[in-house]
């Protein structure tokens, strides 16, 4: 039995009102969830999403995941309650090196705006309610254009940190800019069930565990796309734009 039709990984930054690339307003946010809960979807954890890939089996009709990469402060105060609210999971990637700063990482575009990151007293407080911490590395290199050395150093020491901060096992990855080489995918392959890239696409049963493709949000978050999600105009729309990004080399 073949795993069957394709699951949404949603993913977001920042929820917030800068209007930046990263960013999608809390009540943006709070709309793409209600969408969801009154369409009847059903939220799972990528734990979920990894079990149906390896044995395989069906995915349950209007099920999705949800993800954070870099791990915003404003994930604490916009977004855990609305989860709560709804009951739904969601992970959380954290750049370990920098949680309780700002997000002013070596190599972060001047565009983006200084945003605080989620400090580790937050972080064990959401750890075990619903809320899953993922690797997203130290300190947010581009993982290509690093030695393996160093990559291993980035990804081990992440997961290290982030484990004996929440004392729960660390079982996910997310590549930073979602760019990675061969020898990092054997290092990641080596210490986690899964990983997230930045591919825009659906889960399917050709994914791969280690590069699993994710819609990522901000291109819902100045239009009212998302409300169509049992369409067939919000398939194509995905299609669209990673046909778009495509051209840009992303």
């Amino acid at each position: 039995m073949m795993v069957k039709g394709k699951l949404p990984i949603l993913t977001y930054h920042s929820i917030d009102h800068s209007g930046s690339v990263l960013s999608v307003t809390p009540e943006k946010f709070l709309s793409h969830m209600t969408v969801l809960a009154n369409s009847g979807y059903q939220i799972v954890s990528l734990h979920e999403v990894v079990s149906y890939l390896k044995i395989p089996r069906f995915f349950p009709e209007k099920t999705a995941a949800l993800t954070f990469d870099d791990g915003f402060q404003n994930f604490y105060e916009e977004v855990f309650p609305v989860l709560k609210n709804f009951g739904f999971p969601a992970t959380v990637f954290l750049v370990a090196g920098w949680c309780g700063r700002k997000n002013s990482w070596p190599g972060q575009h001047k565009a983006i705006p200084s945003f605080d990151l989620l400090d580790w007293k937050d972080i064990k407080e959401m750890a075990g309610q619903g809320i899953e911490f993922g690797s997203h590395t130290m300190n947010h290199p581009n993982l290509s254009q690093i030695s393996s050395e160093e990559a291993e150093q980035e990804i081990a020491q992440s997961q290290k940190t982030i484990q004996e901060a929440i004392g729960q096992e660390v079982k996910f990855f997310a590549y930073p800019y979602g760019l990675h080489t061969p020898e990092v995918k054997t290092i990641v392959k080596k210490r986690f069930a899964g990983a997230c890239s930045v591919k825009m696409d659906y889960v399917t049963s050709e994914s791969d565990l280690y590069a699993l493709p994710r819609i990522d949000m901000f291109y819902f978050s100045q239009n009212s796309f998302f409300e169509y999600l049992n369409s067939s105009a919000f398939p194509l729309y995905v299609k669209c734009r990673k046909w778009l990004r495509g051209l840009k080399g992303q």
